[in-house]
This record gives C-alpha cells, structure tokens and sequence, in this order.
C-alpha cells in the first residue's frame, strides 16, 4: 500500500509520531552517552578520559591537585621554550601545596631525577611505592595511615611518585552526595522533563490538528453527503479562516446556491403551473361561449335577425377577449425572457402623467388627482413612453375593475425616494387583504379564488407593470390604501443618477 492511500488521519498521526519519535531518540540517545561518561570517567584503564573529573575523596584541593599534576605530567616536554618553562613553573606550584600538606614527592624522567621534596630521599619514596604498587604505571592509595601515589605518563614518560599522611577519605555515608552523582541526577530530570515536554507537545499537536483539519473536513463530508441525499437545508458551520476554513467556506455558498436555485427551480414550476392552470381556463370560458353562440347560430336557435345580431354581438365580444388574453399572454411571454426592446429616454413626469390623465379622464369615467411637491416639478425619469402608458393603463383598468360601483375615485402623489422618484397610484375601491399583497404580481393570480370573472381581466395585467418597471431598472409594490382600498406604489430612478448609463 502506498503512502498516498492511507486516511489523511493515519497520515497526520504517522507524521506526528516521526516528529516526536526522531527527536526523542535523539535527545535519549545524547542523555545517555553523557551520563556513560560520567559514570566511566574515573575507571583507571581509560587514561585520559579520567582527567575530565576529580577523583572522589574528601578534600577537592587535594584531588584536585593529583588531577592537574597528572595532567601536567602528560604535557609535559624538556624546557626548551619560554612557554615550557612557565608549564614547568605551574607544576611546581602544585608540589608545593601537596608539600604542604605534609607529601613529599619525586619526579624522574628516564632514570634521571628532576624534583625531589627537600629533605627526603628519591630512591626511599620509590621503593617504598614500588613495594605497595608493584609494576602498575598508574596507581593511588589514600587510608588513614598513608597516602601514595604513582603515575607514569605514557606521553611524556615523567614518573611521579607521592608518599605522605594527610586525613583519610570519609566513609560514603558521611561524605554526601558526590558533585558526578548530583550532575547525574540532574541530568537525567532534565532529560525526563525533555521527553515529558516532547510528549505532551506532540500530543497537544495532535489534538489541535484534528480540531482544525479533521474535524472540519469530517463536517464538510457529513455536509457533502446531505447534499448527495437532496438535504441542501444543513448549513456547514464556518469557524476558522485558513485554507480548510475557506474550503468550507466556499462549499457553504455553494449549498447556499444549490438551495438558491432549487428554490427557484420549484418556483419557476409552480409559476409554469399556474400559468398554464391560468391560461387553460381563461381561454376555455371565452371559446366555451364562443361555441355556444356558434352552435346557437348554426341549429337556427336565432330565428329572428335581432337575435341573431345579439349572437353575433356576443360572438364578437368573445373573441374581442380571447385576443386580449392572447396579447397580454404574449406580452408577458416576452418581458418574462427579456425580448421587449426599451427606447429609454428622460421625461419629466409630471408632464407626462398630466397629459396622460387629462386624455383618459373624460372617456374612462374617472376623477383622478395628481399631487407633485414643489421641487419635483422639473425632475425626469429615464422611461420607455409606449410601455410606461401600458403600465398605466393596467394601473387604470386595475382601479376602475375594483372601484364601487360609484365613479372612480383615484389620487396620484409623487415623491422623492432613496435616489429616485416613488410614483403612488392610489384608488379606493374594495381593496385587498393584507396577505394576498405579495402576490398580486403573480401571473394569473386573482384575488377572486374561483376566477369566476375571467371577463373582467386576464390575471396577467399587475405582472405586466411589474415586468415592465423592472425592465426600466425600477421596482413595485403594493399597500393598502388607508380608508380603504389598494395603493401600487412605482419607483424609477431619476435621471440625473443614471444619465450617463443611458447615454452609454
């Protein structure tokens, strides 16, 4: 099996764990070869290593002394140089001290002696050294009665010899813990605190991957798999920024999206739906009577020629809506896929809606009133005229549909609103409920449930105006007016925001 097959978590783990491991191994292996060499630094068959501490006993000076002189014996050369001359110097200093301390000393180098203690007797100190250490090149004997010593260099070939009494070694006990002993100990703490450190960040490391990666890709696969089984209402939680945290991220919009177009998806359906329901029963009402008359005329049911001037009148008006229906169908048809080419061009509105008002108030039997604040007087909107007029005219046909059976009565205000200009088509009719407002603008919705009164419209003319003023960069909607009645409210934006875009 190859590496890139294991889980991304075996993966993590086994990196994790060689990065705890190598170090640990490392840090083991270098505590242990310093603690070897502690504990072997004053065996006697390894020569020099056994200078890297003091001998143990009682007085530091003393060991400390034998040590260096040892030492001393090893760089020790004829005294040919200023530099030798001053070594020499040194370790004459050392037999000194040790003179002290009551130890006479001799020195020889091939036979020939170089230093002996004043007052004592070089052949004496190594004969009777020689007694108790036989033939050995490297030997120390301290007791409560003697202190001898002898050492041969095996670099220099100086021989030393030291005979004397000086205070004893103290028993183990009562010495204490020698220095190599507590440097031992501290030692290995430290390298049990290292390991324990080492530990515990790997550890901790290891939890905080798998809080930051693992957890959440562990998320955005448990949200992936609702989205495969058609959930796109789980929402992934975002909590980090990195690059998980993006990838999270982005997959969060793109559910959010998924869910977007589902969403419209069945909207789009149930509007095809109701289209459809809408369009079959509204054509089916007017070429339902068109038969009728038909039929009427063809079985000679109209005998007389006023009757069959009523049929045909019938017949007429019949198919008067049947193309209405199909136009307004049409229209809709082409605003809902964006077919319908606007001549935009700036109009002053007031203008505009008292010319318009004044040409349809005598014919359509309506008492309409504009109100314009005064700085609005001069303002322009950027409008198509043709299909503006079509909005109107829904607008108006809509009122005088739902107005009493008295005079319409219909009140226009304009206003400045949010960067552009709000138009309020208000009439004072029956009015609507309040929950069916959002849905005046479906296609083919009708607040008559049973769309019993297919002759009084089509259903299609307020998704017309919305289709329309959307086309011209504006928005509606709808309110109820207060006393009583429905308020359409229009807004375009003025063209002093958008003359360069038209221009472009």
């Amino acid at each position: 099996m190859r590496w890139r097959d294991f889980s991304l978590r075996k993966r993590l783990w086994l990196a994790n764990l060689l990065m705890i491991v190598v170090p640990l191994c490392a840090l083991l292996g270098l505590g242990s070869l310093l603690i070897g060499i502690l504990h072997l630094a004053d065996a006697d068959h390894l020569g020099p290593l056994s200078l890297l501490w003091p001998e143990r006993g009682p007085s530091l000076s003393i060991e400390y002394l034998v040590s260096d002189m040892r030492a001393r014996a090893d760089d020790h050369k004829r005294p040919t140089s200023g530099k030798q001359e001053a070594l020499k110097q040194k370790f004459l200093e050392d037999c000194r001290l040790l003179e002290q301390q009551g130890v006479s000393l001799a020195m020889l180098r091939d036979g020939q002696l170089l230093y002996v203690t004043q007052g004592s007797d070089a052949a004496r100190l190594q004969a009777e050294t020689q007694r108790l250490f036989g033939q050995s090149r490297r030997a120390e004997l301290w007791t409560e009665d003697v202190f001898a010593m002898r050492y041969v260099s095996p670099k220099s070939g100086l021989t030393i010899v030291a005979l004397g009494k000086i205070p004893p070694r103290l028993p183990e006990a009562s010495r204490g813990i020698p220095w190599k002993t507590v440097l031992e100990i501290v030692l290995g703490i430290v390298l049990l605190t290292l390991v324990a450190i080492i530990l515990c960040l790997g550890r901790y490391l290891s939890q905080l991957l798998d809080k930051q990666v693992l957890a959440p890709l562990a998320e955005l696969r448990a949200a992936s798999a609702a989205i495969r089984q058609g959930n796109l209402e789980q929402p992934l939680q975002v909590k980090a920024k990195d690059e998980i945290g993006m990838a999270c991220a982005d997959f969060e919009r793109m559910r959010q999206e998924l869910s977007h177009a589902r969403d419209e998806r069945i909207r789009y359906e149930n509007n095809r739906k109701e289209l459809i329901a809408g369009i079959s029963h509204d054509l089916r009402t007017p070429l339902t009577a068109v038969r009728g008359y038909v039929s009427a005329l063809r079985d000679g049911i109209a005998r007389t020629p006023e009757k069959k001037q009523h049929y045909l009148d019938m017949l007429y008006d019949s198919v008067l809506l049947l193309e209405r229906l199909v136009n307004n169908l049409f229209l809709f048809s082409k605003l809902d896929l964006g077919k319908v080419d606007f001549q935009m061009e700036p109009v002053g509105i007031k203008a505009y809606l008292s010319e318009y008002l004044a040409s349809v108030a005598a014919e359509r039997e309506v008492d309409c009133h504009l109100t314009v604040p005064e700085g609005l007087a001069g303002d322009a909107v950027c409008i198509d005229r043709l299909q503006f007029q079509r909005v109107l005219d829904n607008l108006l046909s809509n009122s005088r549909k739902y107005s009493q059976p008295q005079r319409a009565v219909i009140d226009i205000a304009l206003r400045e609103q949010g960067g552009g200009l709000e138009i309020a088509w208000q009439d004072h009719g029956c009015g609507v409920a309040p929950p069916q407002l959002p849905r005046l603008f479906d296609s083919f919705y009708r607040t008559d449930a049973a769309r019993s009164h297919v002759a009084d419209g089509s259903g299609l003319g307020l998704a017309i105006v919305k289709e329309i003023v959307t086309g011209m960069k504006g928005r509606c909607s709808a309110e109820t007016t207060p006393g009583g009645g429905l308020t359409i409210v229009l807004w375009l934006p003025l063209f002093r925001e958008e003359e360069e875009k038209w221009k472009g």
